[in-house]
């Protein structure tokens, strides 16, 4: 077991310092992209200036989840690049560290984060994401209200959802129709529903009651579809996987498996959510031999290095995705490939250089 020493203590509160600047810039700037793609939205129904900020604040802890492979990368190789130039790096080796006890000590705040990521993916940047959608669609007047139940009417048709769930699926429905005096005609009751692509929801464990003059009739309806009056202004769109923590996005899964959709995007979404904390871990491991290089090479060449290296990595697994999700091959597969990858990558470049 590796003793943790004042000098690991130190090289971790250098990285965590590189980690905060480089995550000051990047969260800034795709702040920066976000608010002005609200713009759009300000002046739709009541929606402001001030509540399009608050969208994109609330929406911060989502975004840096994203970037935390890059944050670790860029604010790696920054800070280690620090301690080249102070010539810190050099006493250190000289007072007998290797490279790779130095790797392991750049280990520390990296395991930090496999700690801390799990619990912001399932508690906190979802609940604020799902507030800010919520607020953003309530003053725009779409959809966001309706995710405790809602009520709709149009002619002799009356429309109860009870909930939704995954910010999509309509559970607890009845549908009700009037008579032209009205009285109640029918019910029809579904668990919950199915939107389609084309506007219609198909109802499951449906079943229809007619009122009669004498009596009440049921009739279990084993497949229904029914087209909303609403479809074609405000859709049930999927819902963004930035809103759904672990539970609910591991829910949203079994439920497209119990009606037959397809779900292999959604998978690859989940494993990627585990794998995040391990691919910032390795990203780290990776700053390592780049900002080595960056004293000898130059300021120009570093940052090429730490932008090609980020961006490599980051095209590298849009390709392995979509190839595993064409091929069929489990969405597993898709995720783990580009952090093996990364992780044989990392170890050959670290065992020539120490």
């Amino acid at each position: 077991m590796i003793r943790i020493t004042r000098m690991d203590r130190y090289i971790a509160a250098e990285l965590f310092r590189g980690y905060a600047v480089v995550a000051a810039v990047l969260v800034a700037l795709f702040s920066v992209m976000a608010f002005i793609d609200e713009l759009g939205r300000i002046g739709d129904g009541m929606y402001n200036a001030a509540q399009a900020f608050a969208f994109v604040l609330m929406t911060t802890p989502s975004r840096v989840l994203r970037l935390l492979p890059f944050i670790a990368l860029f604010g790696g190789a920054l800070a280690i690049w620090q301690l080249a130039r102070r010539s810190e790096l050099v006493i250190l080796r000289a007072a007998g560290l290797s490279i790779r006890r130095f790797a392991l000590s750049t280990m520390l705040p990296g395991l930090v984060l496999v700690l801390l990521v799990p619990v912001l993916y399932e508690f906190v940047a979802p609940a604020l994401y799902q507030g800010a959608t919520m607020s953003r669609d309530t003053a725009i007047g779409g959809e966001g209200r309706a995710a405790q139940g809602f009520w709709s009417r149009q002619g002799d048709v009356v429309i109860e959802v009870r909930g939704l769930e995954y910010g999509r699926v309509p559970v607890d429905i009845r549908i009700y129709r009037l008579t032209p005096d009205a009285g109640l005609d029918s019910i029809m009751e579904a668990t919950s529903a199915d939107p389609q692509d084309d506007g219609t929801w198909r109802l499951q464990n449906a079943r229809q009651r007619f009122y009669r003059e004498d009596r009440v009739e049921y009739e279990p309806l084993p497949f229904d579809a029914w087209r909303p009056w609403w479809a074609d202004d405000t859709p049930l769109n999927p819902p963004p996987v930035d809103s759904l923590s672990f539970s609910d996005l591991r829910g949203y899964i079994d439920y497209l498996a119990d009606t037959g959709q397809p779900r292999q995007r959604w998978e690859l979404a989940y494993w990627r959510m585990w794998l995040l904390p391990v691919s910032a871990l390795l990203m780290g491991l990776l700053a390592v031999p780049i900002a080595l290089m960056g004293p000898r090479e130059g300021e120009i060449k570093f940052v090429g290095l730490a932008a090609g290296g980020g961006l490599f990595y980051y095209l590298g697994d849009q390709v392995v995705a979509n190839a595993v999700l064409v091929s069929g091959a489990p969405p597993l597969v898709a995720a783990l490939v580009p952090p093996l990858a990364l992780a044989v990558v990392v170890t050959i470049i670290l065992r020539r250089i120490d």
